[in-house]
């Protein structure tokens, strides 16, 4: 069961493959290339939002403001990064 502020999130399964992903690879930059690769099973040629629109949902389950993320941060020209204890 995943939680957020000790209340239980109903995630999709690909939301929660995505989750996992971000877990293990904790504190690394993982770009949208590795992310459809490995958690969609995509070719990382392909030139999707699919990714973004992801990160989205992820900051509205887990983040107090979605719009000033700590824990899912944009890494600029290169991917995303989690931080499960956040940052700022």
């Amino acid at each position: 069961e995943v939680t957020a502020d000790g209340r239980p999130l109903r995630l999709t399964n690909m939301e929660m493959k995505l989750l996992q992903y971000f877990i293990e690879h904790e504190g690394s930059v993982v770009t949208r290339g590795e992310l459809l690769e490995n958690v969609w099973g995509l070719a990382t040629s392909i030139t999707t939002r699919t990714v973004d629109n992801f990160i989205v949902r992820l900051r509205k389950y887990f983040e107090k403001d979605p719009a000033r993320p700590r824990h899912f941060l944009s890494v600029r020209g290169a991917g995303y990064r989690f931080v499960a204890k956040g940052e700022g």
